[in-house]
């Protein structure tokens, strides 16, 4: 059973969307690089302390996925109970995907073309690899009982991390077309078994 998240984390994630939606409203309206963080904090009617709490950076406000955890695993008991290494590698690329898409693929879509179109974005995109394959490694390591710090587990959640990355680039270079769900079959066709 899930609970509904208090007063205080609700107002926190309605003060997150819309200082987000109004800085994507300003970027397209004005351009990345003509709007500043004062005015997104003007727009939200926020002050630049609440926004700096949110995001650490104006690039932050589009390429930070919103916090939230992977979908947690039930602890394994001793004995050969882990599914197979296929079916863990497919089960966490869907979950990378549908956890970077997140609640509202159409915020997702608008954040990730802006990411495309501006090289600074697109950039500092790839610095956010290095957390993402270590959250990955650690789901991969639950899900088939390895050692996250084995070599074999790191390089499939490096793997699925970039496969994950141009996936979703490739989905909002073309607005959302194909259907996810069509891409990541073809990456996962292509990714064929990783040898966990």
């Amino acid at each position: 059973m899930t609970t509904r998240p208090g007063l205080r984390e609700r107002k926190k994630a309605k003060t997150r969307r819309l200082l987000r939606q109004e800085a994507l409203r300003l970027f397209v309206a004005q351009g990345y690089d003509h709007t500043t963080v004062e005015q997104i904090c003007d727009a939200a009617d926020v002050s630049p302390s609440t926004f700096f709490r949110y995001f650490p950076t104006k690039e932050d406000v589009v390429l930070m996925d919103d916090p939230g955890p992977f979908p947690e695993e039930p602890a394994h008991a001793a004995g050969p109970v882990q599914p197979p290494a296929d079916d863990a590698v497919r089960t966490t690329l869907h979950d990378l995907l549908a956890r970077r898409v997140g609640p509202d693929p159409d915020t997702t879509l608008a954040r990730l073309r802006l990411a495309a179109r501006v090289q600074p974005l697109r950039a500092r995109l790839w610095q956010y690899q290095e957390a993402q394959v270590a959250h990955t490694a650690a789901l991969l390591a639950r899900r088939t009982g390895r050692d996250v710090n084995a070599y074999e587990v790191r390089l499939s959640a490096a793997v699925l991390v970039a496969v994950t990355t141009e996936t979703l680039m490739y989905w909002a270079e073309r607005d959302g077309e194909p259907d996810l769900t069509a891409l990541c079959a073809r990456a996962l066709d292509r990714l064929g078994g990783l040898g966990l």
